[in-house]
C-alpha cells in the first residue's frame, strides 16, 4: 500500500492510506467517481464513510447555487466530524471557480475537472502542490477508460460523451466540461460487451450532451444505437437526457422498432414559452418540442416521457409562466424535473436586471412539482393490472423498461436480474406489484 507523507506545516496527519468519496450531481459525475475509485483502489483502502478517512475526494456539481452551498456545508461537516481528514475538491465547481475554493479554509486541495484523472499522480506529490488548474477547452479528445470489475449497482452507467458546444444563457456546464468529445464507437461496443460479461442486463448511456455523441468523430447517436442493436447481446440499453433540437423522427422510429432500447425518454424543455426559450438560447420552439412528444406517443404509446423545466428565468412574467404551466398540463409528459433559476457567474443570464424574486420562483416551482406529481400518478395508474418487464434494484424494487419504479412484495430478488412483474396498485406516486 502506498504511503504519502505530508509536509510538516500540515501537522495533523503523517500519511494517507484511507480515502473516501463524496459525489454530487449527474450520472456522468457518478461514472467519473467510479473511474477514480477503480484507479486508486489498488493503492489505497476506499471507505464508504469519511469519518475515519485520511482523505476525502469531493467530486462536485455546480448547476445551481444550492448545489454549491450544499457542497461547502458538507465539507464543513467532514472537518467537524473528522478534523484529521484532508479534503480534495474536484469536478465542475473546481473547474469554474477554483480561485474561490482556494480561499475556503476547510478545503486543502483543488484539482479541476480537466485533471481529475491525474489525481493518482497528484497524490504522490502532495508536499509539492496544492492544486492543478488548467484550461479545459484545451482538451480535444474523449478520455477513454477501462472497465475491470462490477460495482454494486443493478445497472451499468457508461459515459460515452463529455462536454458541450452550445451556450444556453443560463448554463455554466460547458465552462466546467469543455468541448463536446465522444468515445470511439468500437470502444462503446466493447464496453457494453464487457458489462454484459460482468453480469449486467442493462446499460445506461450517459453524457453531458448525449445528443452530440459522434459529431466530433464522424459518427452519430443514431448510428451508435443501430450498431448496438445489431452487434450487442445486452438486453436493455437506456438513454439519459437528450436535446429536443437533435431529436428527430428517424431516431424515434428506430427506437420504436428496437428490441434493446428502453422506451423511456428524458427530453429537456426548460420553458413552454417561445420568447423565454429564445432568451435561454435554446435551439427549438415549443411547437418543435410538441411535435417530438406527439411522434413518440404515436409510435411508442406506453413510453415514459420526462423533461426539465426552469422556474423563474429572468424576465419570465406571470403570462410566460402561465403559458409554460398550461403547455405542460395539456402535454402527454409524465414527469418533470423542476429547477428554480439560479445565477451562474460567467453566463449571459446572470447579467440581466429583470430577475424574478426568490419567493415567486419558489411558488412557481411548487406549482410545477405538484403538476409533475399528478402526471406521474396518472402515468403509473395506466399500468395497473398490466405485465411489464423490469430490472430488479436494491430493497426488492424494480424499474420497468418504461421507467416505472415498482415496490415488489414476496420473495427477495437478486438486484440486476430481469423479471416480469404485475402492477397491482398505485398510491402517493408509488407503484406496488409482484413478480409473475
Amino acid at each position: 500500500m502506498m504511503t504519502i507523507k505530508w509536509s510538516a506545516e500540515d501537522g495533523l496527519m503523517k500519511s494517507v492510506n484511507k480515502i473516501s468519496f463524496l459525489t454530487y450531481g449527474c450520472k456522468v459525475n457518478q461514472v467519473d467517481t467510479d473511474r477514480m475509485i477503480s484507479v486508486l483502489s489498488s493503492d489505497y483502502k476506499i471507505l464508504d464513510s469519511y469519518t475515519t478517512a485520511d482523505l476525502c475526494i469531493v467530486n462536485t456539481c455546480t448547476v445551481t447555487n444550492n448545489s454549491d452551498n450544499q457542497i461547502l456545508n458538507d465539507i464543513k461537516k467532514i472537518k467537524k466530524r473528522n478534523p484529521l481528514c484532508k479534503v480534495l475538491v474536484t469536478g465542475c465547481l473546481a473547474q469554474t471557480d477554483p480561485s474561490f475554493l482556494e480561499t475556503v479554509s476547510t478545503i486543502d486541495y483543488v484539482v479541476d475537472n480537466a485533471n481529475k484523472y491525474l489525481i493518482p499522480k497528484f497524490l504522490k506529490n502532495l508536499d509539492n502542490s496544492k492544486k492543478i488548474i488548467s484550461n479545459i477547452f484545451d482538451i480535444d479528445k474523449f478520455h477513454d477508460y477501462e472497465i475491470n470489475s462490477r460495482d454494486t449497482r443493478s445497472r451499468a452507467f457508461l459515459k460515452i460523451q463529455d462536454g458541450c458546444n452550445y451556450r444556453c444563457s443560463f448554463c455554466i456546464i460547458p465552462f466546467a466540461r469543455g468541448k463536446s468529445r465522444s468515445m470511439e464507437l468500437d470502444s462503446v461496443l466493447q464496453k457494453i460487451d464487457k458489462y454484459k460479461g460482468l453480469g449486467y442486463e442493462e446499460v445506461v448511456l450517459t453524457g453531458i450532451h448525449l445528443s452530440s455523441y459522434g459529431k466530433d468523430i464522424g459518427e452519430s447517436l443514431l448510428g451508435l444505437l443501430e450498431s448496438i442493436e445489431s452487434k450487442s447481446t445486452i438486453q436493455n440499453i437506456r438513454l439519459s437526457s437528450i436535446d429536443p433540437a437533435d431529436t428527430d423522427k428517424k431516431l424515434i422510429d428506430f427506437i420504436s422498432k428496437s428490441n434493446k432500447i428502453c422506451p423511456s425518454f428524458h427530453i429537456s424543455l426548460q420553458s413552454g414559452e417561445d420568447d423565454t426559450l429564445r432568451e435561454m438560447r435554446r435551439r427549438y420552439k415549443v411547437s418543435d418540442f410538441q411535435e417530438i412528444i406527439n411522434e413518440i406517443r404515436f409510435r411508442i404509446p406506453d413510453s415514459c416521457i420526462g423533461t426539465d423545466v426552469i422556474a423563474g428565468f429572468p424576465g419570465e412574467s406571470e403570462l410566460s409562466f402561465s403559458q409554460t404551466f398550461n403547455f405542460l398540463e395539456k402535454s402527454e409528459l409524465n414527469y418533470f424535473h423542476v429547477f428554480p433559476y439560479s445565477d451562474r457567474k460567467g453566463t449571459r443570464a446572470t447579467q440581466r436586471k429583470d430577475k424574478v424574486s426568490t419567493t415567486v420562483k419558489s411558488k412557481r416551482s411548487k406549482l410545477l412539482r405538484d403538476l409533475s406529481d399528478k402526471k406521474k400518478q396518472e402515468f403509473y395508474s395506466r399500468f395497473i393490472g398490466k405485465e411489464l418487464e423490469a430490472i430488479v434494484e436494491k430493497n426488492n424494487k424494480a424499474r420497468t423498461r418504461n421507467y416505472i419504479d415498482v415496490n415488489l412484495d414476496g420473495e427477495s430478488l437478486v438486484p440486476g436480474s430481469l423479471v416480469n412483474l404485475l402492477i397491482k396498485e398505485v398510491k402517493n406516486m408509488k407503484a406496488y406489484g409482484c413478480k409473475i
